[in-house]
């Protein structure tokens, strides 16, 4: 009594460790709560836990991350309080049949928008009405975890998605269903299994027109949510997809040229930005048949792709070889050809384009906001200008001791940019601790085996300068307050523990911005109080008739196959409108009955232990002196070993 939950879970329960990404936490059996993980320091206490929907009881605790979907469980522990229900009180004996009817619909896929609202009057009545403890209590699962997780039953809904991948009748596979843009990964992954390297392209390109960059730097959350990780290690899905691509360009002078897409549509399309969400938006116009345009204020696509991410992660023909099948397939780009005050958005409309999409993306670096932040004072780097410089060939001095201010993507490129640049010594100072640095692990990995030091829960306070050159940091050490009400642990200055770091070159890598200097100031556009345009989530439109945004200009810095998530469902809000149809914009795919076109498993191959197949690497001691390509493609030979190792969970059997 009185124990801490996270305790018990971390330190008496044993075997979850303290880095461990959990996501809920149930107790007191089938009529617990679901409790969410910013509140796990509360005590075990009748008050405390009944405070926050939960229960105390003899049921134990079940403890839940990422791969538990929050509405199953719900339906799960509603159907062992339903049989239990005696009956004899009507509130409990009808009120949790039908809380379990709604709740199975929805795990189905055939849930109404009035849904949550009737679960909740349900839930309300049976827990005030019911007679016994059982029909008081047994409605805790459904409060909290629409109280805690509306936004899961939302999804399921709205978009017919399941965020844990677990509702099979929601999905084609866990790997699809969790791909943003949803590829049908299964399918090409079986094609490479057949040696049908075009056909596998071919169907990434029906969802994907980035598939060499995607298979260089995409994070891939398909991975986490691949069935094969059950038995021994996911799939090598994004080495795949790079393996395919490769494939395709290095024989594409022996495949037919691709011809453009033809244009059945009249309405002209208007895309204001290069990157991967305008081209992605523009590759999916043309391919329903629309004239597109893409309007780039630099000499070079690609946006964030050609100006940040260095060469040694996506080389520059990588990127041109992409933006050329693009434009090979119909897809206009008019290079310097800015979109600003003197030529605006809405001169597009003026100028016969019956729809805009803007996908300016966030190229606006954040400024850290400490003393001695001076634009002009030498050895000063903001990250995004720093990666620019040196991809657009720049002489960049760096000194010997480098010091990087953020823990992101930038943060991490620009610190492994520097070792290559000659420094002798890079630090990373970020003031969270690993977990809640928002870089993959891969990433995290080869910045340490190149050498580069991280220094968390560290935050500068001050960049110190002399002559006006910089010469290191002034810091304090940090710990991590209790949880906020969106479960993230704010950071706190630890007092008496500053110091000073030596730099000759400070990188300030802390965030990345929309800049919104382009619109004229009289702009009707509406803007949110983050400084980004306004827009409906599910259709991408902005407040002007025919205007849509999406991509980084809109949420802000994310990954790249997210941004080409925006671009499509931008493609598919726009037809819907040039069409005339308000309908919502709807984007999923359910299971079908399928046939095997391509390679399945079969018992022995399928169980059988199969070790992932290692991605080859340039030597750590040999790429962190070299702006060459880090990670290569696998052979012909292991790309179909390791394709042989998918599940074929997309077929029903």
């Amino acid at each position: 009594m009185g124990t801490p939950l996270s305790t018990i879970i971390f330190d008496i329960g044993g075997g979850i460790p303290r880095d461990k990404q959990l996501k809920a936490v149930q107790t007191g059996g089938p009529s617990g709560g679901c409790i969410p993980t910013h509140l796990i320091d509360l005590p075990v206490e009748y008050d405390s836990l009944a405070q926050v929907g939960s229960i105390m009881g003899s049921g134990g605790m079940v403890v839940m991350d990422d791969t538990t979907c929050m509405v199953e469980v719900a339906r799960y522990f509603l159907s062992f309080t339903q049989d239990e229900s005696c009956g004899k009180c009507t509130p409990c004996r009808l009120g949790t049949r039908q809380m379990l009817e709604i709740l199975t619909r929805i795990t189905q896929g055939k849930g109404r928008d009035e849904d949550l609202d009737t679960l909740l009057s349900i839930a309300r009545v049976v827990k005030e009405c019911s007679l016994c403890g059982l029909g008081q209590t047994c409605p805790n699962p459904v409060l909290s975890t629409i109280n805690y997780f509306r936004d899961e039953y939302e999804a399921h809904i709205k978009d017919k998605k399941c965020p844990a991948a677990v509702c099979d009748a929601l999905m084609i596979s866990p790997c699809q269903h969790t791909c943003p843009v949803g590829i049908n990964i299964p399918k090409y992954v079986a094609h490479i299994a057949d040696g049908q390297y075009e056909e596998a392209i071919d169907t990434i390109r029906e969802r994907n027109p980035f598939p060499a960059i995607c298979g260089r730097i995409c994070h891939h959350p398909c991975e986490m949510r691949c069935r094969r990780g059950e038995l021994d290690d996911p799939v090598s899905i994004r080495a795949l997809k790079r393996f395919a691509a490769d494939w395709y360009f290095e024989h594409s002078a022996e495949l037919p040229d691709p011809q453009p897409f033809p244009q059945t549509q009249r309405q002209r399309v208007a895309i204001v930005g290069a990157g991967p969400t305008g081209l992605s938006c523009a590759y999916f116009m043309a391919q329903m048949g629309y004239p597109v345009t893409v309007f780039e204020a630099l000499p070079v696509g690609g946006g964030m792709l050609s100006v940040a991410i260095p060469q040694f992660r996506l080389p520059k023909e990588v990127i041109q070889r992409e933006i050329d099948y693009i434009t090979r397939r119909g897809v206009e780009i008019k290079y310097n050809s800015p979109i600003n005050v003197n030529f605006t958005v809405d001169d597009l409309r003026k100028n016969g384009f019956s729809a805009v999409f803007v996908a300016a993306g966030a190229q606006r670096s954040q400024r850290v906001g400490i003393p001695g932040e001076v634009e002009d004072i030498e050895g000063l780097y903001y990250g995004l200008r720093f990666l620019r410089d040196i991809r657009i060939g720049r002489q960049v001095d760096v000194g010997r001791r480098v010091a990087v201010i953020g823990g992101g993507n930038v943060a991490l490129d620009s610190s492994r940019a520097a070792l290559r640049l000659g420094a002798d010594e890079v630090q990373i100072y970020y003031r969270r601790s690993r977990n809640e640095m928002p870089v993959t692990k891969a990433e995290y990995d080869e910045a340490v085996a190149e050498g580069i030091d991280m220094n968390f829960l560290v935050s500068p306070t001050r960049i110190v300068s002399e002559n006006w050159k910089t010469t290191g940091l002034q810091c304090i050490r940090m710990r991590l307050a209790e949880p906020d009400g969106k479960g993230r642990r704010r950071p706190v200055p630890v007092d008496g523990s500053e110091f000073f770091a030596e730099a000759d070159t400070v990188i300030a890598a802390v965030g990345q911005a929309p800049d919104l200097s382009f619109l004229p100031a009289n702009s009707a556009l509406e803007r949110t109080r983050w400084e980004t345009l306004a827009v409906n989530n599910n259709t991408l439109a902005t407040n002007i008739d025919g205007i849509f945004a999406g991509g980084d200009f809109v949420t802000g810095p994310g990954m790249i196959i997210d941004a080409i998530a925006a671009g499509r469902r931008a493609a598919i809000s726009m037809d819907k409108y040039l069409k005339g149809d308000t309908s919502r914009v709807e984007i999923y795919d359910l299971k079908k009955p399928t046939t095997a076109e391509v390679h399945v498993p079969d018992a022995q191959e399928t169980w059988e232990a199969q070790p992932r197949q290692e991605i080859p690497r340039l030597p750590p001691q040999q790429r962190k002196h070299t702006f060459e390509e880090i990670e290569l493609s696998f052979s012909e030979e292991r790309a179909c070993q390791e394709a042989k190792r998918c599940l074929r969970c997309d077929l029903e059997t």
